[in-house]
């Protein structure tokens, strides 16, 4: 039974009439998207339907885009999200927290964040029909159709509305778990990375781990496979644990395989921290090692266009990173160095208000007092930007200018009267 809250966080999606999209369509006939302001959250996510061809019926899907998506050209990896009326929020709300509020240090790149919400999760995520007889999932055995939906229907409409990156990942719980895992065998060119949470490997006779034999991979997976410490001596332990152990003994070519186990929870409750962990673990290295951050700017670029190659798309330093080079440099004594890492921070991520405003403070140093004006202006306007700017930035940032301000007004003063 869902949760008290979590109806109340689900029921928001109902609050008006989503617009339809066909999939062979290039352009939908009207907005493609209609944004629920009653959330009453900034940046609120977007909902599409999209009338199924190959499934034969109508699907409702969520889609949360980056903060200042419209303000960049940057394309975006994608996060494809199952059980997506019970998991979007939480897989949402966990990904802007690690990827878009650098205050707190981001942990994962900005990513298009994508909830598919369920008619029939037996039907769609199970990959055989049930063998019981009776079954007691009468419906399971349609995950081939559902994987052709993804493929043939959904991902080029999110092609062709959204930014997207050559890049995608899944995350899927219990059956959602087995149909992500399912699909790395059936359809590997689908996902590039995995979240499989729980995921139900006992289904038919523990049909995945056999079918693990005939994985192949063209391009480097990244799975994340994770367990409640409570789940131990049920079905979904005992059958996960062989296929890790299996795995482990054969590892398949190009997939890089990690098993994280929750602490204290069993099979439903291990989900949010699953999903913190999970997401962090499949960006390994996101944040680069403190010898990288503190080297040069030529070691960074170096880094991160190691990891682009790697995941398939392009990895900018996150703000964090340059801004400790940047300290660094400034420390140093080589203040133009500083300089320099922040230009280059500030001209693929122009709503970074920090930079700006260290960028003033650097000019300053050096008795650039017009350009130090300027980048604290640039601060402010780029906090203001921002879907809820931060208070205690916005009073720094405003200071800076006044400062600023009355020191260009003095200078101007005495030298009139010089």
């Amino acid at each position: 039974m869902l949760s008290c809250s979590l109806v109340a966080l689900l029921s928001v999606f109902s609050c008006s009439a989503p617009v339809e999209i066909s999939p062979g369509d290039s352009e939908p006939s009207g907005p493609n998207t209609i944004v629920h302001g009653e959330i009453g959250t900034p940046n609120p996510p977007l909902t599409l339907t999209i009338q199924s061809q190959v499934l034969g019926q109508e699907r409702r899907v969520y889609v949360q885009l980056p903060e200042g998506y419209e303000r960049t050209e940057t394309r975006y990896p994608v996060v494809v999200v199952l059980d997506g009326e019970w998991l979007f929020e939480l897989v949402r709300a966990n990904v802007r927290f690690a990827s878009e509020y650098e205050v707190m240090d981001v942990t994962i790149p900005k990513m298009i964040v994508v909830g598919i919400e369920n008619i029939d999760r037996d039907r769609d995520y199970v990959p055989t029909e049930d063998p019981k007889d009776p079954p007691d999932f009468d419906t399971a055995g349609q995950a081939d159709d559902f994987l052709r939906f993804l493929n043939e229907e959904l991902f080029p409409l999110l092609d062709r509305q959204y930014r997207t990156a050559p890049s995608r990942a899944v995350v899927g719980w219990s059956f959602g778990g087995l149909a992500a895992m399912y699909s790395a065998i059936a359809m590997p060119e689908l996902f590039d990375a995995y979240l499989c949470i729980g995921p139900a490997i006992w289904w038919d006779g523990d049909l995945v781990f056999e079918r693990w034999r005939e994985a192949r991979f063209d391009r480097p997976k990244r799975m994340v496979v994770t367990l409640g410490s409570n789940e131990e001596g049920g079905m979904v332990h005992t059958s996960t644990t062989r296929l890790l152990k299996r795995l482990d003994e054969e590892p398949v070519d190009g997939l890089d395989l990690t098993h994280l186990v929750i602490d204290g929870v069993g099979h439903s409750w291990s989900i949010p921290s699953a999903i913190d962990r999970g997401m962090r673990a499949l960006f390994p290295g996101f944040i680069a090692p403190g010898e990288v951050t503190v080297s040069s700017m030529e070691e960074v670029e170096s880094y991160y266009k190691g990891l682009s190659t790697r995941w398939g798309f392009r990895v900018d330093p996150p703000i964090s990173v340059m801004q400790s080079l940047a300290m660094k440099e400034f420390s140093d004594g080589d203040v133009e160095q500083a300089i320099t890492v922040l230009e280059k921070l500030v001209d693929y991520e122009s709503d970074a208000a920090l930079a700006f405003f260290y960028l003033g403070k650097f000019h300053a140093s050096l008795g650039h007092h017009e350009l130090a004006l300027e980048y604290y202006r640039n601060a402010l306007a780029a906090e203001h930007r921002r879907d809820v700017p931060k208070g205690i930035f916005l009073q720094s940032f405003r200071r800076a200018v006044e400062k600023a301000e009355e020191g260009m007004k003095e200078r101007g003063a005495q030298h009139g009267t010089s």
